[in-house]
Order: C-alpha cells, then sequence, then structure tokens
C-alpha cells in the first residue's frame, strides 16, 4: 500500500517583503526522515527548494529546522514519529509569518526556517552572528608549544564532567532562547556553553581560564542569560546549554 504524508513549507525569497507557504505530499516509508522528504520535494517538485544540510560530511548541525514548530534536525527527525513527539514544556511561540493557507495541524507537517535568524531564502538563515559571537568567546586551547605532562594529562572522572559540552554540533537549534528572540546582540546558549567547555578543562591554564571567563562576562554574555532554560529542552544532543551558562555565573562570576 503506498503511503503518502502532506507537508506545508514555508517559502521565502531574498527579495520577497512576506514568506508564502506551499504544500507537498510526498509518498513515504518507514524510517523516512524529514530532509530525505526535503530531497524528494526538491528532485521531484521544485528545485529551487532551498535548506541546508552537511550530512555524511563531517559537519552535523547544518540541517536544522523547526518542524510543526519545534525546532529539531531534519535528518534525525522521522516522519511517522512528527506527529507523536512530545513538545517541550514552556516552549516560546514561533512565528513566521501569516499563514496564509491554513495549515491542517493533523494531517500536513509544518516546515519552517530557525528561529530568531534572519532568513535568507526559503528555510536558509543567515548565521553570521552566530559564528561571530562563538568566535567571541574564543573556545579553543591556548598553551605554549612545548607542553610538558602532567599539565596536558587529564583523568577519565575530569574528561567526563565536560563530555556532554564537547557533543555540541552548533546547529542553532538553542537560538529558540527567548533572549535570543529580543536581544540581537545576546551571545547565545552555544557560545557560551561552549565557552565553559573550556573554562571547565582541567588541562587549561589559569590565565588562558580567566580569559575566556572575561569574555562571557560582558553585558550581553552570561549575565544576559534570563535563565528560561529553553536551550536545554531543546537541544537535540544534550548538552545543557542553559546550566553551563549557571555554572558560568555560580563558579566564576559571583
Amino acid at each position: 500500500m503506498n503511503i503518502s504524508q502532506k507537508f506545508l513549507i514555508y517559502r521565502k525569497k531574498p527579495n520577497q517583503s512576506e514568506p508564502n507557504y506551499q504544500r507537498f505530499e510526498v509518498p513515504v516509508k518507514p524510517g523516512m526522515s524529514i530532509l530525505e522528504a526535503l530531497f524528494y520535494i526538491q528532485d521531484h517538485f521544485d528545485s529551487s527548494l532551498t535548506f541546508r544540510y552537511s550530512c555524511r560530511g563531517a559537519i552535523c548541525g547544518s540541517c536544522g529546522l523547526t518542524i510543526d514548530k519545534l525546532p529539531q534536525l531534519a535528518c534525525k527527525t522521522q516522519i511517522f514519529q512528527v506527529k507523536s513527539t512530545q513538545k517541550p514544556l514552556k516552549l516560546p511561540e514561533l512565528n513566521f509569518g501569516r499563514i496564509k493557507n491554513d495549515w491542517d495541524k493533523e494531517n500536513e507537517i509544518l516546515i519552517e526556517p530557525l528561529p530568531n535568524m534572519k532568513i535568507i531564502k526559503d528555510l536558509v538563515v543567515d548565521m553570521e552572528p552566530f559564528w561571530r559571537f562563538y568566535e567571541h568567546v574564543e573556545p579553543y586551547f591556548a598553551r605554549e608549544y612545548r607542553d610538558i605532562q602532567p599539565e596536558s594529562l587529564q583523568s577519565p572522572e575530569e574528561a567526563r564532567s565536560i563530555e556532554h559540552l564537547v557533543y555540541c554540533i552548533l546547529c542553532g537549534i538553542c537560538w529558540t532562547c527567548p533572549v535570543n528572540a529580543k536581544n540581537s546582540q545576546y551571545l547565545g546558549p552555544a557560545a557560551l556553553a561552549k565557552a565553559y567547555r573550556f573554562i571547565g578543562d582541567t588541562r587549561l591554564s589559569k590565565i588562558r581560564r580567566s580569559e575566556i571567563v572575561h569574555q562571557v562576562s560582558i553585558k550581553y554574555g552570561v549575565p544576559a542569560c534570563e535563565k528560561y532554560y529553553v536551550c536545554n529542552r531543546v537541544c537535540p544532543k544534550g548538552v545543557r546549554p542553559g546550566t553551563a551558562i549557571k555554572d558560568i555565573r555560580e563558579k566564576y562570576l559571583v
């Protein structure tokens, strides 16, 4: 038996003032992801449909989208599970423009871009601020060329304490945060969590640690976080950025 799924997809050209929503119906099979459905639409219906992906290219995280009003990874989200997915509590309302065509919530899967970022075209957003803020916190090691042990050693317990932070794939989904919605200068959960990944690394020198703490203690860094913890609830990798921000505040900004 042939099974199909209806999609309602956000469309917007670069110079278009208001978006529109377009319907597509795609034949589906068990195990099929949202990303596969987008490929099908692009291949069979509209080659101009624009979205990002870098799957199988060692750059995981670029296919973040808002699916049925919940930011998710398109490659990870199964079509047959979208309607049964439990939405996180206290998720902010995400509006990308008036849906001129009524959305049939029971039968249509709604696909929109990531929130709180400028939309370039269709499902592609401008992540320049995201990467600029990421670079601001300088999330990298800076040690002398001739590093001498035991400075570079780390116990398994110490490694595990920051392991969940290492899993961040910089997908931008955590920018669902309400602070990012109203404050364009806020560094954002991803950059701050990545900063704590290094601040909390025992291999870092005290000088380097204090430098990164200084970078995130600015007005639009850790102090700007309003403790919504939406970032924790939507993160697809369990990084818990909000908790990392809380730890920076409590351990280093007191």
